[in-house]
């Protein structure tokens, strides 16, 4: 039996559901159906996001503390329009930890084709570190085993601008 799916289209927040069953036979628990729930802003762009400095442009006017670190998943349809989007981790003024399974598992359930990752650095200097280098080179390859392409991860601050790895270190994407 296929799992139910239920879609909320009235409100600017997506919602789907997948129901659960658990079967109990002989001390072992299965689980028939996963039950799994994404809520999440709506966004439904009608143009693609084709630069850094255009998902940059949104995701400054979502994120609005700078004092703290951001992360931040554009999720993008078959054409590159933004679907949906999350802030995947608040950290602190100088980390933050992000994990493939927050960023991937909206996208899924969004049927994303394309991610597009962003995260504020609230020091002023939009350069990327060690730790920003190899996240991206994790979430990448998670993307690829999961057919969701990485288009880019972009390191922005308030005021000084923003640094794309697609344009600086493409090799980090896998491209």
């Amino acid at each position: 039996r296929e799992p139910r799916v239920k879609r909320g289209t009235k409100t600017s927040t997506e919602e789907r559901t997948m129901t659960s069953t658990l079967i109990n036979t002989d001390n072992v628990t299965r689980v028939r159906e996963v039950a799994i729930r994404y809520r999440g802003r709506s966004v439904r762009a009608s143009a693609p996001l084709t630069s850094p400095r255009e998902a940059v442009a949104f995701a400054r006017k979502v994120i609005d503390d700078d004092a703290r670190e951001h992360f931040l998943a554009i999720y993008l349809d078959g054409r590159h329009r933004a679907i949906a989007h999350s802030i995947v981790s608040i950290g602190t003024a100088t980390a933050t930890l992000v994990h493939p399974r927050e960023v991937f598992q909206p996208a899924v359930l969004l049927g994303a084709v394309a991610v597009l990752l962003l995260h504020n650095h609230p020091s002023g200097d939009p350069s990327p570190s060690t730790e920003d280098r190899d996240i991206t080179r994790r979430l990448a390859e998670a993307g690829r085993l999961l057919g969701i392409t990485v288009l880019d991860h972009v390191v922005f601050t308030r005021e000084s601008g923003f640094h794309s790895l697609r344009e600086h270190a493409p090799s980090d994407l896998g491209s």
